[in-house]
């Protein structure tokens, strides 16, 4: 049959699918066909001799025209002369094809991996985390990148941009985060629900692994004295939400800035005495919440922070947005421009924790409570996934006796907070 549009339209379908051959002389070269089917639908195919007569499918008419039809056949013609299978390339591309549909780029990885953070590391890292590839790594990557471009030199070259402008510590965070990403990766594919699935991102080995630098130790040595204390908190030209996490901090024992600074009025039960960390802010989320006990002193402080907290709850609230928590720089800054301003030497919010963590000892607390009010304790399988003891009632002990030290010991010390002396 001679194939011409006029002549496809005219095919009508029977019974039974049938073959129509298009009208040639030559040998050796194949044949166009096109199979009608009973529901009228018509496919062009190609059909060959190797081993046999084989068949494969070109395209449906229609969404095929005849004009791009006779391309292909000649194409699969040409292949076939120099003794090239069509089928088999069929199969090559489809498996290319599904394997280029199952992997994702390298952008897609990273949106990828920063979902499995959010479900499984600590709020404040999710957000570093977050911001050091936005401002470091998605700027340099092209859409059409795929994770196997991810070479060494290519990871070498985002680290080490931030490496030469002076930024060491935060170059360091960007290998971490780069060398996690990589390790997700491939951990997926080789996990047991991949087995004989094709790789999503066909990572083989994680390149940051031989990435090394020097990396400067910023190892925190600042804690404060009993007197230090007593000065800060009975100043009187320090700026309000800024003491008032100062005193909280101490009232509640050195909690992590994060969880304290970050914290909500609904995490706090006045009538239970209890402060409710909830583990989406704590360090370690398998351990889940963490419980810390609310005193008297710390009680008299979150009523007062309840009357300043923002639509969401918030205790130390934004300025400028109403529904978020404060900026922790400007907790930071307020307390260092105080310390220049009386010449005492600097301390950041963090420092309150090594402070509570060294007088507490001092308090006669010993280590292991002190460990367990701090969520410092053992990280073991038995600690993380079989003590779910919460030691509600040892903590209340240890926080009564830190309580009355800082009493004691700072807040009834008056006569020594006079901030004009020993460092002016």
């Amino acid at each position: 049959m001679h194939f011409t549009d006029k002549s496809i339209k005219a095919l009508k379908p029977k019974e039974k699918p049938y073959v129509v051959t298009a009208e040639s002389d030559a040998r050796g070269i194949g044949r166009l066909q096109l199979k009608v089917y009973p529901t009228g639908t018509k496919k062009f195919q190609f059909q060959y001799f190797l081993n046999g007569r084989r068949r494969i499918e070109i395209g449906s008419y229609g969404a095929l025209s005849l004009a791009d039809a006779r391309k292909k056949f000649l194409a699969l013609s040409e292949l076939v002369q120099r003794g090239g299978n069509p089928a088999a390339d069929k199969v090559q591309i489809k498996v290319e094809k599904k394997q280029a549909e199952a992997q994702r780029s390298l952008l897609k990885l990273i949106d990828d991996f920063i979902i499995f953070i959010k479900k499984n590391w600590a709020a404040t890292t999710i957000k570093r985390t977050h911001n050091s590839f936005k401002s470091n790594i998605i700027p340099f990557i092209t859409e059409d990148m795929q994770p196997q471009d991810f070479t060494t030199d290519f990871a070498r070259e985002l680290i080490y941009r931030v490496y030469n402008r002076g930024a060491k510590q935060q170059a360091g965070v960007v290998r971490s985060d780069l060398m996690s990403m990589c390790k997700f990766a491939i951990d997926f594919d080789n996990s047991p629900e991949q087995f004989k699935k094709e790789n999503r991102y066909g990572l083989t080995n994680n390149p940051i692994r031989d990435i090394t630098f020097e990396i400067p130790k910023s190892v925190g040595e600042r804690w404060l004295t009993t007197d230090e204390l007593s000065k800060v908190w009975h100043a009187d030209d320090l700026p309000k939400m800024a003491q008032l996490y100062f005193k909280a901090a101490l009232a509640f024992g050195g909690q992590r800035v994060c969880e304290l600074y970050y914290s909500k009025l609904s995490e706090f039960d006045l009538d239970s005495n209890i402060f409710t960390i909830p583990k989406e802010r704590i360090k370690i989320r398998k351990r889940g919440d963490h419980l810390v006990p609310i005193s008297p002193l710390a009680k008299t402080l979150i009523i007062e922070l309840a009357l300043m907290r923002n639509k969401a709850g918030h205790l130390w609230s934004h300025r400028d947005f109403s529904e978020q928590h404060a900026s922790l720089s400007t907790l930071r800054m307020s307390l260092q421009r105080w310390c220049k301003k009386h010449k005492m030497p600097i301390f950041a919010p963090r420092d309150f924790r090594r402070t509570c963590k060294t007088l507490m000892g001092e308090a006669g607390i010993s280590k292991q409570w002190r460990d367990i009010l701090q969520q410092h304790d053992k990280s073991d399988v038995s600690t993380i996934h079989y003590d779910r003891y919460n030691y509600l009632t040892e903590k209340r002990e240890a926080i009564d006796t830190w309580t009355e030290f800082l009493m004691n010991r700072v807040i009834n010390n008056k006569h020594k907070a006079d901030t004009k002396t020993q460092y002016e």
